[in-house]
């Protein structure tokens, strides 16, 4: 099991230093004596502060004091500015990442006093470093993008630079190599051109190296080896054992050991007397583990445990996993087996308390294949079955280079089945033509021979035609369980396809010819995955599993919900959609079979239509039937071919492309329906296929028809609580009954579409752009909203940015719909924080589903701030506009919330929000109005006073902010079920 080690030298992005020999500082402390020039004397106390910062850091604190003392006594801003940023760097080298944090900020609002680009760019630059580190990879190339903006309205090339090396960083970690490299070769190019070199220039190199390590090319050596040449001629000795652990980390990937273990164990004998720990946790994890790929297991053994047992390493979750699994693989090699399996299982519980098994997905497929081998050798049958179970399942996602080996064996099986298939069709059928010409010849012998057998004979006919027509229906039924079962065998290796396939589509840096390749793949991957599902939907209706589901209800605006993506669609190929819906009132009808025909019609409509011409749908109601037909341009097909248009992959003379099983499947699903499909040709340029299906009642039996008492239970919802009624204080707030859904769509039958699905649920808000839903967002603070993405004025992805970045809405939940299909289009929606998107026509049951999803994650964050002893956003997932939100809520609830006056009022002023919108906030977030969670934090603090002992319930009753000792008993008995008193003496 190799894993890369990221050596990111973000140090080397807070500070751009240079070796200073002895003799050179010693020259500094003379100047320094005797100096009164304020400015000078600040640049030698900084010089000597760099000087000292590593190797002395308590002479780097003195002279970084010394700097403040003059700053403050002479008034001068620029050494106030250089003390707060050499304040930075010094509580940065002491891992202290808060106090570095703070002292750079400082920093910051003085540069920008001063208006110095340069100040403003070195400031920015570290605080990007910083939330690098945070792993808040957005405000980090925020930062690194400010920091940019500055520098390069300066000459200050070596800011630049540094700059350059945090965004190629940045790029890195996300694997994103191409972006690195960029940055990283800028500033080559800077040094270059200058015929200078410094650490940066070197750490520059090392990254390079180790992108080329990831990628397992040999060109990692030499970038590494010139970064070691530069360390070495500034005198830097930890840079060369950066050096040395980069040539390691190298050649243990390609499988080097021996000269992997020589220079890992040089960077080790560095590191130690260093004391770098979170360095050596890395080299002793690889060591371990490249010990145990040549089976030197004590010396394994003594490196993963050095590893495991470093407290830095512990704050990383894929080193501990990595430590904890190399721990299994040891124990199981030694036969250890029952050590084994621990080790496999805490490696299990660390990737389950990370929360994100995708971002470790290969160590969780790890651990997988260690506890099936350790339960497997330790003869724990039943474990070793469930943990191959999980590994196989694993190895479905990840196993994208044995997808092409995996599709040709399954064709290979497809073939041999298909095969033996054929030889007992020809077998059977040979068998009944010899029992039939068996039969005729005895009847015929029979009725000359022996008159009076005649009944006998007819009789023993009659029976060997049932036996025959019987083993008829046997071949059907093994024919579409034939084809039923090889359609399942194809889903699992077109889902190996088409995963890893949209994986690579999302990563940024691909070629032109790359994503055109990946695009062929995945839409005939696509292709193949609907005629199997195609395949599926034929062979239930065979086989007699599929049964209808008949209901009463709006096909009218079904048919222009499922009709707005073929517009899209045709309007990209050049196409104009014109439809025509004449239906009235509520009709019976199968939602599913209807959906699947005029899907297939229109998807064969485009697909077919000639010379970018017209396309007609009309769906009109002629008594008690429903015509729905689809006509399109086509002058290749004759009148006698239409007829085979509903065969299974029939192909014309003239066409290259085969009709599929499209049509075939929508013969099938009329039949199904008791209706009737035709195709015809209104003219010679066009071809027309219509449906006509029954749409009455009586048409269908009862075990058709689905009860209403079933439709309505199945539209029954969980409602929140909305039992608590609303102080006075919050009486001037609107609360209906039913949570708020604003649907933003710029087509009227959508919107209508829509709110007839959730009429019962929600009280149901209405706009036609995004303009106008971002106003009625703002006034109302609806609790959902459903929007499209292609609108005038405002669309769906900008309206959801703007209202996920204002905290008056920022926790509302975003679904977006579209009829742009497509890995892209999703992720634009997703990026501007949307938490759901669907492309259209989309499933009532599914969108119920992410609205349910959606609303109980909403419900389980205030469950968990009801849960906490304080109002506290500790483990609870918001965004950081909500996060913000709440942290400044915390610092007025710890400044007023004992002071009596406090009151919603006056809480919403500080906040800085409306009444109404702090209303809906907390209400949002904790279920509380804004009295009710005012109160709710007044009596947890006055609960844990008297925990702590406080005995005057009338004390505590005004040091909790309430006027009234009894009437603060008694809500503190309603949120405790205890009086004061008693839940004193209970603590």
């Amino acid at each position: 099991m190799k894993h890369v080690v990221s050596i990111t030298l973000l140090f080397l992005c807070f500070s751009v230093s240079w070796g200073q020999t002895e003799k050179e500082i010693d020259s500094l402390k003379q100047l320094l004596k005797g100096n009164t020039n304020v400015e000078e004397s600040v640049e030698i106390n900084e010089q000597l502060f760099v000087a000292y910062l590593y190797t002395s850091p308590d002479s780097a604190d003195r002279y970084r004091k010394n700097i403040r003392t003059i700053a403050s006594k002479n008034n001068y801003t620029e050494g106030k500015y250089l003390y707060q940023s050499l304040s930075g760097r010094y509580q940065f080298a002491k891992s202290d990442i808060d106090s570095a944090f703070y002292h750079i900020e400082k920093a910051s609002k003085i540069a920008e006093k001063l208006q110095n680009k340069s100040y403003l760019a070195d400031c920015y630059k570290k605080i990007g470093v910083i939330y690098n580190i945070r792993r808040n990879d957005s405000l980090s190339k925020k930062y690194a993008q400010l920091a940019l903006f500055n520098a390069k309205q300066t000459d200050d090339w070596r800011t630049l630079s540094s700059i350059y090396i945090l965004l190629g960083n940045q790029h890195f970690e996300l694997t994103e190599y191409p972006e690195a490299l960029t940055y990283y070769l800028k500033l080559d190019s800077i040094y270059t051109s200058r015929n200078e070199m410094d650490k940066s220039l070197a750490a520059a190199y090392t990254n390079i190296g180790m992108i080329y390590s990831e990628l397992r090319n040999s060109a990692a050596v030499p970038y590494i080896e010139k970064s070691i040449e530069i360390y070495e001629n500034l005198g830097l000795e930890e840079g060369v054992n950066y050096g040395e652990l980069a040539l390691g980390t190298y050649y243990d990937l390609v499988q080097e050991n021996e000269k992997a273990i020589e220079h890992l164990l040089n960077a080790e004998k560095y590191y130690e007397s260093y004391g770098d720990f979170r360095i050596l946790g890395s080299i002793y994890g690889r060591l371990g583990e490249t010990y145990l790929e040549i089976n030197d297991f004590t010396n394994a053994e003594n490196y993963l445990l050095k590893a495991s047992k470093i407290p830095e390493r512990s704050t990383n979750q894929v080193s501990v996993v990595l430590d904890q699994t190399n721990l299994g693989d040891l124990y199981w090699h030694k036969k250890q087996y029952q050590k084994a399996i621990v080790h496999f299982k805490k490696a299990l519980e660390f990737i389950e308390a990370d929360g994100n098994e995708e971002s470790m997905r290969m160590q969780l497929l790890n651990v997988y294949r260690g506890l099936y081998g350790a339960y497997k050798d330790s003869k724990d049958y039943k474990n070793a079955l469930m943990a191959l179970e999980n590994q196989m399942e694993l190895e479905a996602v990840v196993q994208e280079s044995q997808n092409e080996l995996e599709v040709e064996e399954l064709n290979k099986k497809y073939q041999t089945d298909k095969q033996q298939q054929e030889i007992e069709l020809l077998t059977s059928q040979s068998e009944l033509a010899e029992q039939k010409s068996k039969n005729q010849r005895n009847l015929f012998l029979g009725g000359i021979s022996i008159l009076g057998l005649a009944f006998i004979t007819l009789f023993f006919l009659f029976r060997n035609k049932q036996k025959t027509n019987q083993r008829l229906k046997e071949l059907e039924a093994a024919k579409s369980r034939f084809f039923a079962n090889i359609s399942h065998e194809f889903r699992t290796p077109l889902t190996l396809i088409s995963g890893p396939v949209a994986h690579q589509l999302s990563k940024k840096g691909l070629s032109v010819d790359d994503k055109t390749d990946l695009g062929l793949i995945q839409r005939n991957a696509d292709r193949l995955l609907k005629l199997v599902n195609q395949i599926l939907d034929l062979s239930k209706i065979e086989g007699g599993s599929r049964k209808l589901r008949v209901s009463k209800g709006n096909i009218e605006l079904l048919l222009t919900h499922l009709i707005e993506p073929f517009q899209y669609r045709a309007q990209q190929a050049g196409i104009i959609l014109n439809s025509q819906i004449d239906v009235s009132g509520k009709l019976w009808f199968d939602r599913d079979v209807v959906e699947k025909i005029v899907t297939n019609l229109l998807s064969n409509a485009v697909k077919y239509n000639q010379q970018q011409g017209q396309i007609e749908f009309k769906a009109v109601q002629l008594g008690q039937q429903l015509s729905i037909t689809t006509v399109n341009q086509n002058n290749d097909l004759s009148e006698k071919e239409l007829p085979l248009l509903f065969d299974r992959f029939y192909q014309t003379n003239t066409m290259n492309q085969g009709f599929g099983i499209g049509l075939s499947l929508v013969q099938e699903l009329a039949n199904l329906a008791k209706g009737t499909v035709r195709a015809y040709k209104p003219n010679e340029a066009t071809v027309a296929f219509e449906v006509t299906l029954p749409v009455t009642k009586s048409a269908f039996s009862k075990g058709e028809i689905v009860a209403e008492q079933e439709i309505l239970s199945s539209l029954k919802r969980e409602n929140a609580d909305m039992g608590i009624e609303p102080d006075t204080d919050d009486e001037y707030v609107e609360e209906s009954s039913l949570p708020v859904l604003l649907v933003v769509d710029d087509n009227s039958e959508i919107r209508l579409f829509i709110k007839t699905l959730f009429k019962k649920e929600y009280n149901i808000l209405e706009a036609e752009n995004g303009e106008i839903g971002e106003k009625i967002a703002l006034e109302t603070i609806p609790d959902l909203i459903i929007s499209d993405v292609m609108m005038p004025v405002k669309n769906g992805i900008e309206l959801s940015n703007t209202l996920k970045t204002d905290e008056r809405t920022s926790h509302i939940p975003i679904i977006l719909l579209t009829a742009k299909s497509g890995e892209e289009n999703e992720l634009e929606g997703l990026k501007t924080g949307a938490d759901a998107y669907m492309v259209k026509p989309f499933k009532e049951e599914k969108l119920r589903v992410v609205i349910d999803r959606l609303i109980a994650t909403r419900t389980a964050i205030q469950e968990k701030f009801g849960n906490q002893p304080f109002f506290k956003a500790k483990n609870v997932e918001l965004t950081s506009v909500d996060t913000e939100l709440l942290n400044r809520i915390q610092i007025i609830l710890d400044t007023e919330l004992t002071n009596p006056e406090f009151n919603a009022q006056t809480f919403a002023e500080q906040v800085g929000l409306s009444r109404m919108h702090l209303h809906r906030k907390l209400k949002a977030l904790t279920g509380l109005s804004t009295t009710e969670f005012i109160r709710s934090q007044r009596l947890k603090l006055a609960a844990r006073l008297l925990e702590e002992g406080h005995s005057s319930i009338a004390e505590v009753a005004y040091a909790t902010g309430f006027n009234q000792p009894a009437y603060f008993s008694t809500v503190f008995k309603q949120e405790f079920g205890h009086s004061p008193s008693d839940y004193a003496e209970m603590g």
